[in-house]
C-alpha cells in the first residue's frame, strides 16, 4: 500500500477510543470547577496525518503547542456525549516535543431551572497520528488522556463566584497574575498532580456511555468590534479617548485612570445588535488593578467577569460564552492609569451559507425580514437555542419555527436535523418528549410533543431525507402511543392540567387550561394526520389507516363537545365545571390551523371575531407563526402583512435589533421587555431574565419569502416548489433568493403601469414547480436553469377557494 492510499484509508477508519475520561483530583462534587490538563510527546518521524478528538463535561478550550485550536463541545445528554474532531497536522512540530493543553469547566450540582449542565467533571482527548519513518513505512501512534496526564485545578479562577442567574452558570473572577505559560511546550509541569481517571470511554454504567461525532460543522468565528461609545464616565477618575478602540487599529487605545481613591471610571460600548461569543481585550496595566465587564441585551447591564490585572500586558478572555449588545468596562484600584488597547468579540454561530435574500418596496418589511434572519442566526449555535443569554437550551417549539426560517433563508438543514434528533434521544420511557433539552429533564409540555412531529415532517418535506425519517419513526410511534394514553372515552386529550405538566399553547394567562384543553386536542388531531403521512411514506398503510381513523373520531369529538353552543368557534377547555367561558384567538387559530375547522368556519372566525378585535390580544411572538400561516393559507395576505407591519414593526420602533421573547404593543411607548414593564406573564419576577433575542419570533422572515415573494420551498425535497406570490397593497415590487438543496431560486414581481403584476423566477433545472395563481405562464431553459414567467391573475383568497 502506498503512503497516499494508506493515509486515505486511515482518514476513513473509525478509530477505537483508547483515551479515558480524566479530571482533577480532589474536585469531585464541587461547583464551578476549572481544570487544566496537559501532556507532552516527541514526534521523531514525518507526520502524514493527525486527527484529534476531544470532548468534556461541560466545556473545553484546546491548545496545541501554544496555539488555540478550538472550543466545545456541543451540549448533549450525558448518554449521547458529542465529541469534536480537528485535523491538527499543521500544528505539530516534527523532531521536537509537542504539547496538548486543555482548559475545561464543569458547572457542578447547583440548581438550574432547565435541568441542563448536569453530570460530573470530565474531559477526554485522543490524538491519532499517521507517521512515516525513514524507510518510507507508515506507522501509527496515539496520544490519549489517562492517569499519566498532568491535571490541576486552575489557579486563575477564584472559587466561590456567585451565580449569574438560575438558568446559567457563574460569574468569572480571574487572577491574571496566576498565568504561568502552562500551555507552552517548554513549561515545567513536574509539580503538577497526575490526572484522576473519571471513567473508561464508551462503557455502560459510566456517566458517559457513548461518544458520537459532532453532527454539524464547527461553528463559524468572526471578529466584531463595537460600533459606538454609549458613555464614558470618570466617576471621580478619568477616561480619555474611549473611541480609540472602535477602529481596531494599532495605537494607544483608551486611557482609564482609577488612581483617585474611590473612583470607578466606566466605558460602555454598543455593538449595534446582539452578538453571541467570547470577548477579547488587550490591556496595558503598568501597576496592575481590576477591570470588570458588565453585559446587557439592553443598557440594564449586569456584572459577569472580574479580572485582576497583572503588571504589564494582559489579555482578558472569559471562558464562558456571552450574549449581549452592550458591554461596559469598569476599572478600579489602579495605582496608575491603564490602557485599553483593543476590544473585540469572537462572534460564533452555525456556518450557514448566506444565500437567502428578500427586499421589496416596503422598507419596514425589509427590516423585519433581516431582523428575523439575524435573530435566527444568533440563536443557531450547536443546536437551535431559544435564547443565547438566559438559557441556551434546546426548546422543541422554538426549534421548529427557526427551522422554517432556515429552510427558506439559509437552505442548510443539518442543524434542524440535529436538533430534532437530540430531542428524540431524550424521549421519556412513557413515550413523551421533553419540551427542552438537550439533556434529560422533567419539563413536559404536551403541545410541544406534537410540535416535534410537525418539525420532523417539515424536515422530511424539505430534504427528502429517508434515513432521517426512518431514524425518527420509532420515536414517533412511541409518542403516538403516549398521546393515545391521554385520551378520554371520546378521544379528546384529557387531564392536561395535571401536576408536573406545563400546558403551554402560548405564553399568556388569557387561555384557560383545565382538563380537556381544546388547543391540545387540535394539535393532537394534526399530529395524527402527520403520523399517517409518515406511515404512508414508510410503506405502513395499516398504521396510516389507524391514525386516520383515530383522527376522524377525534375531530368529531372536538366539534361536538368543545364548540361554543350556537356558534362555529371553540371554548378554551372542557372540565368537570362544564365548557369554559373563556374563548381566545389561540384556541381558535389552533382549530383552524390543524384542520378542525372547515374553510367557511375559518373565514367566519377570522372576519367576525379576530379582525373585529373581539378576543384578547396575542402578545407572544411564538404563536403568531400559527396565526400568520392560517391567514395566508385562507387568503388573508393583506391582513397577515398588516399584522407583521404592526406587531414586529412596533418592536423595531422601540429599538429591537433582534426579536423579543414577548411584546405587548399596547404598553406605553417607549419601553423594552424588562421584568418591570408587563410584557410577560412573569411580570415583576425580577429573578427571571427577559430575552431580547428569541428565534421563535422570526416567522415573518420565512413567510415573506414563502408567501409575499411567492417561493414556497417547504416541500422541495419531496414534491414541488410552489410559485404563488401575494402582491399586497403598499408593495410595488419584491425580489429575493431562496436557497434549496438543488440550488438557489431567484424570483421577483413588479406592478406595471397598466396595473398588471408580472412574476419571474429562475430555478435549477432539476426542480419541480407548480402554480395556482399565475396566468400566461411560460417556461424556458437557460444554462442549466428554468426561467418561469407569468402574470398574477388571482388573489390569494381566490386561489385558496380553488379545489
Amino acid at each position: 500500500m502506498t503512503i497516499i492510499s494508506y493515509v486515505e484509508a486511515w482518514v476513513m477508519e473509525v478509530k477505537q477510543w483508547r483515551a479515558k475520561w480524566i479530571w482533577a483530583a480532589g474536585t469531585a462534587g464541587e461547583n464551578d470547577v476549572y481544570v487544566e490538563a496537559r501532556t507532552t510527546f516527541p514526534i521523531e518521524m514525518k507526520v502524514i496525518g493527525a486527527k484529534l478528538r476531544i470532548s468534556a463535561n461541560q466545556t473545553y478550550e484546546l491548545s496545541l503547542n501554544g496555539t488555540r485550536v478550538g472550543r466545545g463541545p456541543a451540549p448533549a445528554d450525558l448518554a449521547w456525549m458529542s465529541y469534536d474532531e480537528y485535523d491538527v497536522a499543521a500544528c505539530l512540530r516534527e523532531g521536537r516535543d509537542n504539547a496538548i493543553a486543555i482548559l475545561a469547566h464543569n458547572f457542578g450540582t447547583d440548581r438550574i431551572v432547565t435541568e441542563q449542565l448536569q453530570g460530573p467533571g470530565g474531559l477526554i482527548c485522543q490524538l491519532d497520528l499517521a507517521l512515516e519513518d525513514e524507510a518510507g513505512t507508515a506507522r501509527e501512534r496515539t496520544v490519549a488522556t489517562d492517569e499519566g496526564w498532568k491535571c490541576r485545578r486552575s489557579p486563575r479562577w477564584a472559587k466561590g463566584a456567585s451565580r449569574l442567574h438560575l438558568w446559567g452558570g457563574y460569574r468569572e473572577i480571574v487572577d491574571l497574575s496566576k498565568e504561568d505559560g502552562w500551555e507552552r511546550t517548554d513549561y515545567g509541569d513536574e509539580s503538577w498532580p497526575r490526572a484522576v481517571v473519571a471513567a473508561e470511554a464508551e462503557q455502560p454504567g459510566t456517566p458517559w456511555p457513548r461518544l458520537i461525532p459532532s453532527e454539524i460543522p464547527h461553528l463559524r468565528e468572526t471578529l466584531v468590534r463595537p460600533v459606538s461609545v454609549v458613555s464614558a464616565e470618570g466617576f471621580l477618575g478619568a477616561v480619555r479617548s474611549p473611541d480609540a478602540v472602535l477602529s481596531g487599529s494599532a495605537g494607544g487605545g483608551a486611557t482609564i485612570d482609577a488612581s483617585v481613591p474611590g473612583s470607578f471610571p466606566q466605558l460602555t460600548y454598543d455593538f449595534g445588535r446582539e452578538i453571541v461569543g467570547y470577548p477579547e481585550l488587550e490591556v496595558e496595566a503598568e501597576e496592575g488593578g481590576v477591570l470588570q465587564l458588565f453585559y446587557g441585551e439592553s443598557l440594564e447591564v449586569a456584572l459577569m467577569d472580574t479580572f485582576l490585572l497583572r503588571k504589564g500586558s494582559n489579555t482578558l478572555r472569559p471562558h464562558g460564552r456571552r450574549a449581549f449588545r452592550y458591554l461596559k468596562a469598569a476599572v478600579l484600584a489602579t495605582p496608575v492609569p491603564i490602557r485599553l488597547r483593543s476590544l473585540q468579540v469572537v462572534f460564533v454561530h452555525y456556518p450557514f451559507r448566506e444565500g437567502g435574500r428578500f427586499v421589496c418596496s416596503d422598507e419596514r418589511l425589509n427590516r423585519i425580514w433581516e431582523t428575523g434572519r439575524y435573530t435566527t442566526l444568533a440563536n443557531s449555535q450547536h443546536h437551535f437555542e431559544d435564547c443565547p443569554y438566559r438559557e441556551q437550551s434546546l426548546w422543541v417549539a422554538d426549534s421548529v419555527v427557526m427551522a422554517k426560517v432556515v429552510y427558506q433563508t439559509f437552505g442548510d438543514a443539518a442543524l434542524a436535523r440535529k436538533s430534532l434528533l437530540q430531542a428524540a434521544r431524550i424521549q421519556n420511557e412513557d413515550g413523551s418528549i421533553a419540551g427542552t433539552g438537550p439533556q434529560r429533564n422533567r419539563f413536559l409540555l404536551p403541545d410541544f410533543c406534537a410540535h416535534w412531529l410537525f418539525g420532523v415532517w417539515d424536515h422530511y418535506r424539505h430534504t427528502g431525507d429517508d434515513g432521517f425519517l426512518r431514524e425518527a419513526w420509532p420515536h414517533a410511534e412511541k409518542l403516538a402511543d403516549w398521546f393515545a394514553a391521554q385520551e378520554d372515552g371520546t378521544g379528546l386529550f384529557a387531564n392536561a392540567s395535571r401536576d408536573g405538566w406545563w400546558c403551554f399553547i402560548d405564553w399568556t394567562d388569557d387561555i384557560e387550561r383545565k382538563d380537556r384543553v381544546t388547543a391540545l386536542s387540535c394539535f393532537y388531531y394534526k399530529f395524527l394526520n402527520v403520523a399517517a403521512l409518515i406511515a404512508e411514506q414508510l410503506n405502513e398503510p395499516g398504521r396510516a389507516g389507524g391514525f386516520r381513523s383515530k383522527a376522524a373520531r377525534l375531530r368529531a369529538a372536538v366539534r361536538a363537545q368543545l364548540r361554543v353552543p350556537g356558534t362555529t368557534v371553540y371554548a378554551d377547555c372542557l372540565s368537570a365545571d362544564g365548557l369554559s367561558a373563556s374563548m381566545t384567538a389561540q384556541t381558535n387559530f389552533a382549530a383552524a390551523w390543524s384542520g378542525i375547522m372547515e374553510e367557511p368556519e375559518t373565514i367566519r372566525f377570522v372576519e367576525d371575531y379576530y379582525l373585529q378585535g373581539r378576543l384578547p390580544r396575542i402578545r407572544g411572538a411564538f404563536f403568531y407563526h400559527i396565526v400568520l400561516e392560517t391567514l395566508f393559507r385562507h387568503g388573508y395576505a393583506e391582513e397577515a402583512c398588516r399584522q407583521i407591519r404592526d406587531y414586529w414593526g412596533a418592536m423595531l420602533d422601540r429599538g429591537a435589533t433582534t426579536w423579543w421573547e414577548t411584546f405587548d404593543p399596547t404598553l406605553p411607548f417607549p419601553t423594552v421587555p424588562s421584568p418591570y414593564l408587563g410584557h410577560t406573564p412573569t411580570y415583576l419576577h425580577d429573578a427571571i431574565p427577559v430575552s431580547f433575542s428569541h428565534g421563535w419570533g422570526a416567522s415573518p422572515t420565512y413567510l415573506l419569502t414563502k408567501e409575499v415573494l411567492g417561493v414556497d420551498a417547504s416541500a422541495v425535497g419531496t414534491g414541488a416548489v410552489v410559485l404563488d406570490p401575494a402582491p399586497v397593497s403598499g408593495i410595488d415590487w419584491a425580489e429575493g433568493t431562496v436557497p434549496t438543496p438543488h440550488g438557489d431560486i431567484q424570483a421577483s414581481w413588479r406592478r406595471e403601469s397598466d396595473g398588471s403584476i408580472r412574476f419571474r423566477a429562475r430555478l435549477p433545472a432539476c426542480t419541480a414547480w407548480q402554480t395556482r395563481q399565475l396566468a400566461e405562464v411560460a417556461a424556458a431553459e437557460e444554462a442549466g436553469t428554468v426561467i418561469v414567467t407569468g402574470i398574477v391573475s388571482k388573489t390569494r383568497k381566490q386561489a385558496a377557494a380553488m379545489p
